[in-house]
This record gives structure tokens, C-alpha cells and sequence, in this order.
């Protein structure tokens, strides 16, 4: 299940693209996404194991819709790798790099915009 929280411009595309990536990754996890402003941490996202719930969180200020859409497709590829017991922090991170990209532009045809 879902949760968001914080204010974003873009907080209401991401029940989207979160429906949009469970709609061919499986997460048995609840995830919260929060926006929240990650300006001092100099990040745009961030994904823990809190119990049974994952929480992700994602910058909200001076992002673009693109950045947005990417960060939590990232964020969302790192809740599947906690499920699957991926901890090598290499691999994560070229894992998710590489899949955003490709979910994203699978994501706008999707949706029927371009970004």
C-alpha cells in the first residue's frame, strides 16, 4: 500500500508513477513517500526499511517533473532490491540508474506526455 506525505509541486503524479511501476514490479512492502527538502543532505532521494514499511524519501523543491518521475522510479528500485536481499551498494545504484531511465520513458508513453 501506498502512503504519500509532505507538499510537493509534483505530489500528485506520484500515486501514478508508483501505480505505474508496481504495475509490472512487485512490492509487498507499505511505502511511504514523503517530499520533504533534502537540500542539506545534497540528495534527491532516499529509501530505508522501517519494519514492514519502506520509507522513500524525495526532494521538493527545484525539481523538474522529469527529476521527480526518475527519483522516485529510483527510490521505488531500491524498495524491490530490499525486498529481493540486494545489498552490494554498487549494484543498487547502477541497477537503479540504468532502470529509471528506461521506466521513465515507459512511463510518459504511458501517460501520453513527453517530458
Amino acid at each position: 500500500m501506498l502512503f504519500v506525505s509532505g507538499k510537493s509541486p509534483f505530489s500528485d503524479i506520484t500515486p501514478s508513477v508508483y501505480e505505474f511501476f508496481t504495475a509490472s514490479n512487485e512490492i509487498r512492502s507499505d511505502v511511504e513517500i514523503c517530499h520533504v527538502n533534502l537540500r542539506d543532505e545534497n540528495a534527491l532521494g532516499f529509501t530505508e526499511v522501517n519494519g514492514e514499511e519502506q520509507f522513500v524519501q524525495v526532494h521538493n523543491k527545484d525539481m523538474t517533473y522529469e527529476e521527480h518521475c526518475k527519483t522516485i522510479l529510483h527510490e521505488l528500485m531500491h524498495v524491490v532490491q530490499n525486498e529481493n536481499g540486494i545489498i552490494d551498494d554498487a549494484e543498487r545504484e547502477q541497477q537503479a540508474y540504468r532502470l529509471e531511465e528506461v521506466l521513465y520513458n515507459n512511463y510518459c508513453a504511458s501517460e501520453g506526455t513527453v517530458h
